[in-house]
Parts: structure tokens; C-alpha cells; sequence
């Protein structure tokens, strides 16, 4: 029986010894990734404060059909969520704006993106007026949309405040980019959804995502339902519509309908000349549409979600959930939702052939990014390869670099 002790107690002695060495490995490489010095190998704990214990600033897209490394920059800007957007100005110059429509030109050196000047506020007046009313309507989720930079014309779709009508609008208006003094400025206004939407409303549902079409003269706007769904089929309404808009002749017109939330992305893809919309679904039923132009995609009537807001009769809006019979269907559906986000083709002249005809899209709520293969006109997977970031903004460059905008004012770029 002495015998049989000793041999369970050995044992014992050799589990714990084990777990033991376990943690301290695991202790080893926590302290190597997040840049820890420790004795013995450093200085010791003592000279370090917990500011200085870092995530490493590094990133990296990694798929089966290649992988990408990302330098993660600290933004020098102050936004709130949903964050807005940004555009690439070339020479290592970008230019951000807030969700309020402050802009923000920086520019990037060997470490850090810095300011060129002092954030510039949106606004219709030629001067920095603190006391004039902002262009902008920021509260809650309302404020600036997107943005889309055509030459030297910068579009910024946003809310807007219609104090004769006591309610919000999408609107889009063209800014003069003045790269070379960091400034923007205001030359007309382009487009105004219609009608005014009174309070409640759903500022995270009104859309506002920009294309560039076909030419330099044509932008694409898909607006959403702000949380009114009735306003979607009407025809008489902007609600749920996507509009084709002329610059040079000023002309708007329908494009397709029946959209909800088109708050993800709008992307044109001018190597195949086709228009790609993404929209989040009510519960589940996230969509990737590929817009063509006449159709209907059927929102409120139609989803794959599952439908929870109710007309005044307290009657669902539609009675053909989980399916879309009758309307135009989806390319590609998440069921449950992903949050969809920005979408982005990776070129035909991009560094990793095997990404061609392929896209990448930004699941906003489960903070992924994925990697979608393009057959035809189906995307038939959708490949995580990039996870613990909240994407607000996928671009990808002629040369296949990544810009990718987070909601936590990080900018992820490829090195």
C-alpha cells in the first residue's frame, strides 16, 4: 500500500509540475506580444508603468489563398460611433471626417499619422463661424454618412436638420478638396431626400453609402428607411431607394428600390462594370446585392431576416419571411448577421494574384473581416481573415494595399 502511495503521489507531483510550466509559458508569451520587459531577461517591472504595456501594432490578413501584412495607426483625430469616413489623398496624405463633420487632414511619417492643420468643420460659410448653425445634424446616429472624392470635388452625403419641415433629411453636397492648403470648400448642394423624417427616427438606417459610376460624372446614393418602412414601396418617396445622380446636367433619377439599411457599403466595380450594395436585415438576413438597374429588392415585404417592426395596425409589413419570392434576390446572404459592413473588389493588378475576383467585406458586429470569392456573378464563401477589429472602411488600391478604418480611430494599412 506504501508502495501505491508513493507511485499516486508521484503522480501528482508531475501534474502540477506541468500545469506549472504551463503558465509560465503562457506567461513567457504573453509578456513577448505585448512588449513586456521582465527579469531577467530586461529591466524589470520596475522601471515600467501599465501605459507602456502596448498590443503590438501589427496586423495581418491571412487566408488560405495568401496573406497581408497591416501597420495599425493611432488616428489623431476625435470621432464618435458610427465613426465616418475617409479618403486616400496620395503622397501619404489622408483626409478623415467625423461623424459631427469636423475634417481632418493628416499625413503619414515613419511612425505616426499627424495633422497638417487644425480640424475644419463643415460648413456652407467661407469662414470658421463657432456661432453658425452646423451643416451637419449630429445626434445619436445621424451625422456624416460617407464621402467620395472625384479630381478635386469631395461629395459628403450626411443628415440634415429641415427646421420648416421639423424633421431629418440625407443629403449630399460637393466641397472644392484644396489638397495643397488642407481645406475644404463648400460650392452647392447636389441632392435632398424626401420627405423630412419627424422624430422618432432611425439615424443608423438612413443609408447615404456613394459610388463613383461609369464616368467622373455619375455618383450613386442608396438611402435607407430611417426606420420607416411603409415610406419604401411608395414611389413618391426616397425612402429605400437607390438614386443615380448626374453632376454635370444636375439630373437624379431612380435607380432600383426596396432597400432598408444600406449603411455597409456601395461599391462600383469598374473592371466588370457592375454596382455591389450591402444592407443589414432586420434579424438575420444580412444582404450583398449586386444593384441592377429597374429592380426591386423588396424590403419591407420580403427578407430573410426576421421581421420585428409592425405597421400602425400593429400588422407585420410583409408575409413572406425567410424567403424573396417575387423580388430581386440577394447575391449573398448572412444568416445570423454579420453587421455588414464596407465591401471592396481586390484588383486584377493587385501583389496577390490568387485574391483576384475576389471581395473583401467588413463584418461590422462580429469585428471580422472576410474574404468572398467571386464565380460569375454568385460569391460562393465567405472566408475569415482578419478578426478583433470593429471595420468601418474597406479600400483597396490599385496596387492590392488595404486602408482599413476602424470605429476605434485606427487606421490599418498594408506595409
Amino acid at each position: 500500500m506504501a508502495i501505491e502511495s508513493m507511485h499516486i503521489n508521484r503522480k501528482k507531483i508531475i501534474k502540477v509540475l506541468l500545469f506549472t510550466l504551463m503558465v509560465v509559458g503562457l506567461f513567457m508569451l504573453g509578456a513577448n506580444q505585448y512588449r513586456m520587459k521582465w527579469w531577467p531577461f530586461e529591466d524589470g517591472f520596475e522601471s515600467l508603468s501599465i501605459d507602456e504595456i502596448l498590443p503590438d501594432q501589427n496586423a495581418k490578413i491571412g487566408s488560405v489563398f495568401g496573406t497581408e501584412n497591416l501597420r495599425v495607426y493611432n488616428l489623431p483625430i476625435d470621432d464618435e460611433f458610427p465613426s465616418g469616413p475617409f479618403e486616400i489623398l496620395g503622397n501619404k496624405r489622408f483626409l478623415f471626417i467625423s461623424k459631427c463633420g469636423e475634417a481632418y487632414f493628416t499625413a503619414l511619417d515613419d511612425n505616426d499619422i499627424e495633422r497638417t492643420q487644425s480640424p475644419q468643420r463643415l460648413s456652407k460659410s467661407d469662414d470658421d463661424d463657432d456661432d453658425a448653425k452646423p451643416l451637419v445634424y449630429c445626434q445619436g446616429s445621424s451625422g456624416v454618412k460617407d464621402s467620395l472624392r472625384v479630381n478635386n470635388s469631395l461629395y459628403v452625403s450626411y443628415i440634415v436638420w429641415d427646421d420648416m419641415q421639423n424633421g431629418a433629411r440625407l443629403a449630399v453636397s460637393e466641397f472644392t478638396l484644396d489638397i495643397v492648403n488642407s481645406r475644404l470648400v463648400y460650392k452647392r448642394d447636389i441632392f435632398t431626400s424626401n420627405p423630412a423624417i419627424k422624430e422618432p427616427f432611425l439615424g443608423m438606417q438612413a443609408g447615404g453609402k456613394l459610388a463613383l459610376g461609369e464616368s467622373d460624372e455619375i455618383v450613386y446614393l442608396a438611402i435607407g428607411d430611417f426606420g420607416k418602412p411603409q415610406g419604401v414601396q411608395d414611389t413618391s418617396t426616397s425612402l429605400g431607394k437607390l438614386m443615380k445622380i448626374n453632376t454635370k446636367s444636375g439630373t437624379v433619377s431612380l435607380y432600383a428600390s426596396g432597400l432598408r439599411s444600406p449603411s455597409g457599403g456601395l461599391y462600383f466595380d469598374h473592371e466588370a462594370g457592375d454596382l455591389w450594395e450591402t444592407e443589414h436585415g432586420p434579424r438575420g438576413g444580412d444582404e450583398i446585392n449586386l444593384i441592377r438597374e429597374g429592380s426591386n429588392y423588396g424590403w419591407p415585404l420580403v427578407s430573410y431576416g426576421t421581421m420585428y417592426e409592425r405597421d400602425g395596425n400593429g400588422d407585420y409589413y410583409g408575409n413572406s419571411y425567410n424567403g424573396h419570392e417575387g423580388y430581386e434576390k440577394p447575391i449573398f446572404t448572412f444568416v445570423p448577421s454579420i453587421g455588414v459592413g464596407s465591401i471592396a473588389r481586390y484588383p486584377k493588378s493587385g501583389r496577390n494574384a490568387y485574391w483576384e475576383n475576389s471581395f473583401f467585406v467588413a463584418g461590422m458586429a462580429t469585428t471580422t473581416l472576410y474574404h468572398m470569392k467571386k464565380e460569375g456573378h454568385r460569391l460562393v464563401y465567405a472566408e475569415p481573415v482578419l478578426s478583433g477589429y470593429r471595420i468601418r472602411v474597406v479600400k483597396i488600391d490599385a496596387d492590392g494595399r488595404f486602408y482599413l478604418k476602424t470605429d476605434h480611430n485606427q487606421l490599418l494599412m498594408s506595409e
